[in-house]
């Protein structure tokens, strides 16, 4: 942990115009990258390509600045520069709120994308339905009902604090330049289909994705069909395994190898008894001489920056101890359009994982480094925090949306390793909602900046509590 850099930490600073109601006029947004003391990992490509995110706004202008400094080279990890990115602009929208003294989720709400328009990087949104998720999500999750139980809490409550936050997400989702390989054989005998791909299973399921594509399209089996490791020998240039879009990309080579092998199946299938077995329609391949190993370079183009968006509202509701600063995640509810799910247990579960490990960047992952020489100081657990099971939301709900199928991906389905992560800043949020609570409780209820990890010690801090607000009983 010393000698290598982590996630690149952002500066952000913001103008925003808007009108009486909250809704955005122009937006001047500057970002600033610590790429440590190597540029080689810069991610500010995509911290500026995200960060609209769900909001519309006819006027924008959106740069980045890349800084060097002592620190470790850092890196890209999951949601590269799109997690601060839009990070920024929900805090833009939440200082919004604040200046008109409106609920923030209302300022969220009538900012939110239609379908039909256009982002500031000229991708065209034509299936956007993230106002459509926030309706559902807002009354599936009983958020109004929550919100006035949170508050009559909060009015009865001194030293224990809640807060509850709701937020969307546009997620656009790039397929160009990301390129990858697939092999399939069928071997004589047993029948049995070995697979080796561009990709590297680090547990997001690609494999299992991989063999239900294959098996669905030869229609055999999945015991027959096993994975081989990835090498350069039968996947040479492909690319890192990365960006939510891996897995689809891997289908869809695997998807153009079966189309291949069918061709040629289908050619001895036609001269077949009824009820065969595949290992006979193999058997019987091989002796006709058919070519049994099939391979597509998958490499995908298009017109527009992203190949499509996928979008998703979350809501989360925390409870604060103001004299600690500890935070338990009381209900968090993930609504997500992840298409038509080639795996709905493995998409939940990656729902589920990128959202906790977002937890961890949010409130727990603090890491200092020293002034002079760069030098990490949180180089442990004993210092440096990932989140653990007591972090996990007490009440954890997440809903693959239903019926949504995206005509632009393979078999329907859309990216799912990233967008979550990205939705578990509503729990941040919340946190500061009850912070809130507790600064009023003493006059102060003021905008406040809210920097990331918001650790024990910071939220403290921020509840603004001091010895004379105390009394012996």
């Amino acid at each position: 942990m010393k000698m290598i850099g982590m996630r690149e930490p952002y500066l952000g600073k913001y103008q925003v115009g808007f009108d009486d109601d909250g809704k955005l006029l122009g937006v001047n947004m500057s970002y600033y990258c610590n790429g440590g003391n190597s540029p080689n990992d810069c991610d500010l490509i995509f911290a500026v390509g995200f960060g609209d995110n769900a909001y519309s706004c006819e006027h924008w202008r959106m740069q980045g600045f890349s800084v060097k400094t002592n620190e470790p080279g850092h890196s890209y990890v999951r949601s590269p520069g799109s997690l601060p990115g839009i990070f920024i602009m929900e805090s833009a929208m939440e200082h919004i709120a604040k200046t008109l003294k409106k609920d923030v989720m209302e300022v969220r709400r009538i900012n939110l994308y239609q379908a039909g328009q256009t982002s500031p990087c000229g991708q065209p949104l034509p299936h956007c339905n993230v106002t459509s998720l926030w309706e559902q999500l807002h009354e599936t999750a009983a958020v109004a009902q929550r919100a006035a139980e949170v508050e009559a809490f909060n009015q009865s409550n001194r030293w224990k604090k809640r807060g509850i936050s709701m937020v969307p997400l546009k997620y656009c989702v790039p397929w160009q330049g990301i390129f990858y390989h697939a092999l399939i054989s069928i071997y004589n005998g047993d029948g049995a289909i070995a697979i080796t791909h561009g990709g590297v299973e680090v547990g997001q399921g690609i494999d299992t994705k991989v063999v239900q594509v294959a098996a669905r399209e030869l229609k055999v089996d999945m015991d027959l069909i096993k994975v081989k490791p990835t090498d350069c020998l039968t996947s040479p240039n492909s690319q890192w395994t990365g960006a939510s879009v891996t897995s689809e990309l891997c289908c869809m080579a695997v998807l153009e190898c079966c189309k291949q092998l069918n061709e040629r199946i289908d050619v001895v299938r036609q001269k077949m008894k009824p009820d065969y077995t595949w290992q006979e329609l193999i058997r019987q391949c091989y002796n006709d001489g058919v070519d049994l190993c099939a391979r597509y370079w998958m490499y995908p183009r298009h017109e527009t920056p992203f190949k499509y968006c996928s979008y998703g509202a979350c809501c989360s509701e925390v409870e604060v101890d103001v004299l600690t600063g500890e935070t338990q995640i009381l209900r968090s509810d993930v609504l997500y359009d992840c298409g038509v799910s080639t795996n709905p247990e493995i998409d939940i579960g990656q729902s589920e994982g990128a959202f906790v490990m977002g937890v961890g960047y949010w409130l727990t992952e603090h890491v200092v480094y020293d002034e002079n020489t760069g030098e990490n100081l949180y180089d442990g657990t004993w210092k440096y925090k990932p989140p653990t099971a007591k972090d996990i939301p007490i009440d954890f709900r997440v809903t693959l949306l239903p019926n949504a199928p995206n005509p632009l991906s393979v078999l329907r389905s859309k990216a799912v390793g990233e967008p979550p992560l990205i939705m578990s800043n509503s729990v941040l949020f919340a946190v500061k909602r009850a912070i809130e609570a507790a600064r009023a409780e003493v006059g102060q209820d003021t905008f406040f900046p809210m920097d990331v990890p918001a650790s024990v010690d910071q939220i403290q801090t921020l509840c603004l509590v001091d010895p004379s607000q105390f009394s012996l009983i």
